[in-house]
Order: C-alpha cells, then sequence, then structure tokens
C-alpha cells in the first residue's frame, strides 16, 4: 500500500514525539522506507540529535530515537498499513462495517461515521462516547439514523457544499443541527448512483490531508462491494430505497419514508420522470459521467440515478411545466446531443416503478418516426403503448393522469365529471346529446367541461387527447378488468 507523508505522520503522532514539515498536496507515493535516498521511498538518516525521515521532499522529524531505531519505526508504519489494508478487504467482504471504523481510530484519532444510502448508521464510533460529541452525534447512536434536523441544517448552512457530489466535502457546525463539530464527509458511489456515507468529525485533532486520503482509499474499497449490493435483486441492510423503488426490488418501507423525509417529499406527491440519453451518437462513459454531474449541480431539488446508458430524474413537481428546465435542457441538446422523454406526471410513490417504461417506450417509439424531434412525450405514444404494449396494471398506469384523478373522485365521493365527459365524448361533443344522456341541464354540461379543461389544461380540439381520455376510460371502467385477475400484471424488470 503506497502511503503520504500525512498517513505516516498521523500513525506515528499518537506514539511518539515529532515534528512535521509536511506540505498540504503531498500525495500517497511511499512504498517503503530506506537508509540511502531512493525515489518513492522514506530515506531515513541521523542529522544532530533528531533523525530525518524525507519522502519526496517532505520531512518528519523523530527524537530521542536513533537511525536504526527510526528505520525500523517508518519501516513498521508500512508494514502496519499492508496489514491493515488487507484486513479492511476482510471486513469489507463481511459487511463488517463497526470493525472498519475500529479499524481506523488509531489513525484518525476523531469520531468517524459510516452510513448507507438511507442516512441508516452502519457503525459509529465507539470513543469518545457519543454524548461527550454533540447531541446529532447521540441522536445517531441511540437511534441508528442521522436526524432531519441536522440534514435539513446543513442543507441550509453549506450552501456552497454539494453533499451529493462523489468524494469528500468539508463542512462546518451548524448551530441548529445539534453539529458542534466540523469535519469531512465522503459521498460513496458507484455506477453514479448515492450508496452510503462516511463522516470524520474534527474534534480531537485537526482534520488533515492524510485523513482525506484515507477516506479516499476506504471509499476504493467499499464502494463496489456497496454498489453492487444496491444494483442486486438482494434485501441488504445498506442500499438506496428510491433505487429500489424505481427499479421494484425490495425495500424497507420505513427507510422509504425516512428519504422521502430527507428530501422533503410525501407518499402523496405529485410525482414525474425524466429519461435523458446522453451523447447518443457515441454512447460515450465519459460524456454520461459528465452530465450526471451537470444535472446534479443543476437540479438539487431532484433524485437522479445513472443506468448506463441513461440518466433518470425524479421530481415530486411535473418536470414538464417547468419553463427553465426546459430551456436548460434545449441549452444541453445544443451542447451534448442529448435526447429526452417525460413519463406522465401522477400522484404517489406507488406511480414510480412505472414511469420508467413510459420514458423508455416514448423514446423507442419516437425512433420509429425519424424525427429529428430530440423531446419526447408519453403522452403522444400512451394510446400506442396501452393497445399494443401495455398488460394489466401497466395499462392502468399509463392511463391519462387526469382520467385516474376523476376516477378516484367518481369511486369516493359519486363525483358526476368522469360520466359526464365520457358521454361527452362519445356524442362527438355535443353539449344537447350529453345533456339529454345525462337528463342534466344543458348549463350545467357545459360548466363541467369549461371546469374540466381550465383545472387540466385540457385540449379537447385535439383528436389524439380525445382518443387518450376515451381509451383511459375504458380501461379504467371496463367491467371485464373488475371482474377478472388478468390485470394483475406481471412484474416491472430492472434491466433496462
Amino acid at each position: 500500500m503506497k502511503l503520504s507523508m500525512w498517513m505516516i505522520a498521523n500513525r506515528l503522532s499518537p506514539l511518539m514525539d515529532l515534528k512535521t514539515n509536511i506540505s498540504a498536496d503531498a500525495r500517497p507515493v511511499l512504498n517503503s522506507a530506506r537508509l540511502v535516498y531512493s525515489t518513492n521511498c522514506v530515506h531515513v538518516y541521523q542529522e544532530q540529535d533528531y533523525v530525518v525521515c524525507s519522502g519526496e521532499g517532505d520531512s518528519i522529524y523523530l527524537y530521542g530515537v536513533t537511525e536504526k531505531e527510526a528505520f525500523e519505526i517508518i519501516q513498521g508504519v508500512f508494514d502496519y498499513f499492508q496489514d491493515w489494508e488487507a484486513d479492511l478487504q476482510a471486513f469489507i467482504r463481511k459487511n463488517d462495517f463497526q470493525k472498519i471504523v475500529n479499524s481506523c481510530e488509531i489513525l484518525i484519532q476523531n469520531p468517524m461515521d459510516i452510513q448507507d444510502a438511507n442516512n441508516k448508521l452502519l457503525a459509529i464510533s465507539r470513543h469518545p462516547d457519543p454524548a461527550a460529541v454533540d447531541p446529532e452525534w447521540l441522536y445517531m447512536s441511540r437511534y441508528g439514523y442521522s436526524s432531519l434536523n441536522a440534514i435539513k441544517a446543513l442543507d441550509l448552512s453549506q450552501s456552497n457544499t454539494d453533499f451529493t457530489r462523489h468524494g469528500v466535502q468539508p463542512f462546518s457546525p451548524a448551530d441548529s443541527s445539534g453539529l458542534r463539530h466540523g469535519g469531512i464527509s465522503y459521498c460513496l458511489q458507484y455506477n453514479g448512483i448515492d450508496c452510503g456515507r462516511m463522516t470524520i468529525l474534527e474534534m480531537l485533532r485537526p482534520i488533515n490531508p492524510g485523513d482525506y486520503q484515507l477516506l479516499d482509499k476506504i471509499a476504493q474499497l467499499l464502494e463496489p462491494v456497496m454498489g453492487n449490493a444496491v444494483l442486486s435483486d438482494h434485501s441488504p441492510s445498506h442500499f438506496n430505497a428510491l433505487y429500489s423503488l424505481v427499479f421494484q426490488k425490495s425495500y424497507d418501507v420505513r427507510e422509504l419514508q425516512l428519504q422521502l423525509a430527507y428530501q422533503q417529499w410525501t407518499e402523496g406527491d405529485d410525482f414525474q420522470m425524466l429519461l435523458i440519453q446522453p451523447d447518443y451518437l457515441q454512447n460515450s462513459y465519459r460524456s454520461v459521467e459528465i452530465l450526471y454531474s451537470i444535472l446534479l449541480h443543476n437540479l438539487p431539488s431532484c433524485v437522479i440515478f445513472r443506468k448506463d446508458p441513461y440518466i433518470l430524474v425524479l421530481s415530486n413537481q411535473l418536470l414538464e411545466k417547468r419553463q427553465n428546465l426546459l430551456d436548460f435542457l434545449g441549452t444541453l441538446h445544443e451542447n451534448n446531443k442529448i435526447r429526452a422523454a417525460f413519463s406522465i406526471g401522477a400522484k404517489g410513490t406507488a406511480e414510480i416503478p412505472w414511469m420508467v417504461r413510459q420514458c423508455l417506450f416514448a423514446m423507442k417509439a419516437a425512433e420509429s418516426e425519424n424525427t429529428e424531434n430530440w423531446l419526447f412525450y408519453f403522452e403522444k405514444y400512451a394510446v400506442d403503448y396501452m393497445l399494443f404494449h401495455a398488460r394489466g396494471n401497466e395499462q392502468i398506469h399509463a392511463c391519462h393522469p387526469m382520467v385516474r384523478r376523476l376516477w378516484d373522485e367518481k369511486e369516493k365521493n359519486e363525483d358526476e365529471l368522469f360520466k359526464t365527459l365520457m358521454i361527452y365524448l362519445d356524442n362527438e361533443r355535443s353539449v344537447n346529446k350529453t345533456s339529454a344522456a345525462l337528463f342534466t341541464h344543458r348549463n350545467t354540461v357545459m360548466y363541467r367541461i369549461r371546469k374540466l379543461q381550465e383545472t387540466y389544461s385540457l385540449n379537447l380540439d385535439d383528436p389524439g387527447t380525445r382518443y387518450y381520455l376515451r381509451l383511459s376510460m375504458q380501461v379504467l371502467a371496463s367491467p371485464v378488468r373488475q371482474s377478472t385477475q388478468f390485470f394483475s400484471g406481471p412484474p416491472l424488470n430492472s434491466n433496462m
């Protein structure tokens, strides 16, 4: 294992008296100790009443030891880290996160924790006592999760810090969060998907570049294991519940609720998904990576996943109604040749898994049109999807969002809007024939239709919209659907 002078100094500082002269950019390139100079090695030599340990221009000065003793001490540090790395790999294979944290105590000398992608605590330093650290550290140790107050306070107080960006980020104390200490936090990602977080508090000694380097080393080993657990079909204790929801994998309902709360979302929000295929002429990994970073920076209120060669943007707002987002996508297309597709917007988290298929279908259907368009809406292709592609519940989830709401209102409140619209469409939009069929005054019919058009921005002059509305009504109101089990539908395949 290659070390930096910072890592060596951090290992030795609790054990003996030393002084350092190490630059901030000293990198982990050192292989071993030497009594004569050698590239990428620590040169150990006597000078006056102390021993100099010099590595690539940086120095550690040891006092009260001979040159030979100093050489053995420095080589012992390399041996220590070699054993530590082997132990670390074994702990990671066993998902023993507490032993990972325990193995770092002597190297970090500060409180450390590891969390999964749902802010669930996987391991935390036992020393010092959590009660002596701060209220948030005590809360985590007792209840096993970060508190919502701390998450919100950190987001507000660290306005220039993006905690969702892969890698290490420094942070300062936030008075309202219960955090008395600043520190560094490392966002663990694998293939662009959040899979966990490591945090070190700056409490017992100042954090230095050696701590950053140590977290980098742990992350290199930990991310593939945690990331593959997120992507697998199993239910490990350290996954991303929202990712699992999107791709219909198993998840813990409590952890999903917590993750929604961290996003300041609720289960009953209106959700919509945007699927982006960047640089579709080349489909290079680099183009996906760059665009993913751009989206993270510009859409902080959304949850963004990578599922190469696509990027998925999930929002609890109707994305297609946000003109600033449409302008942003237009700029991206001009510079990156993206293609993008919107699902329909729908109410409730139960709708989210079906949105992936809707976006993909819109994008694939558009390919057969040989169009130069790059932005697609599922609604345009919904009829074809429902007639020729969807089965069972897929048809229901593909119904026009307004029709589904009217159906729910009809079932709950005996609302007449659903029936009025159905008969109005069946009678070729004749108000007189509709009022006669309903035994209702024509002014009442006109009021109901106008209310629907204004509330839901419906364009009933468009034949495609009318067909989609009527087909959705047929699917929902069909007595065959309501009296058979055919529409249970197959489970969603997570393969994209």
